[in-house]
């Protein structure tokens, strides 16, 4: 019996991580420059694409968290060699074409920035788009 709990404990745990696939864009995503909350990148351009994406993003978009932080809509964001901190979020289109990364810096538990970071896939794969900072905190 305890080698079967074993197995069936096993698989709950890796049935809630990202398929090899999502996991290989996931880490790809987070191995490219740009913080939320720390960088401001893009151009006018970059940035107005960035927007018109963001609206989407959040109507159909597949929403990844640190496992601590899983809800019924969100999956893990598995493991990846390399993260910045300040990713509190990633979204993912349906398609895999765009995604943006949430967060911000936080001392004392209190936010001390904030802001997003859109990317998109190329032939070559995953760059980063645009980053906006976020005032009012």
């Amino acid at each position: 019996m305890r080698p079967l709990l074993v197995v069936l404990a096993t698989l709950g745990l890796t049935a809630c991580g990202p398929s090899p696939a999502e996991q290989a864009d996931v880490c790809a995503i987070f191995a490219l420059p740009g913080v939320p909350g720390d960088s401001q990148v893009g151009d006018a351009g970059d940035l107005a694409w960035a927007a018109s994406r963001e609206r989407a993003l959040f109507a159909s978009g597949v929403v990844y968290a640190p496992p601590w932080r899983l809800t019924g809509d969100t999956r893990s964001w598995g493991r990846c060699p390399v993260r910045a901190e300040p990713i509190e979020m990633l979204l993912v289109s349906p398609d895999r074409a765009y995604a943006m990364t949430k967060g911000g810096r936080r001392a004392g538990g209190k936010p001390k920035t904030f802001g997003d970071c859109f990317y998109d896939r190329t032939e070559s794969g995953w760059r980063l788009r645009a980053c906006r900072l976020k005032a009012g905190l």
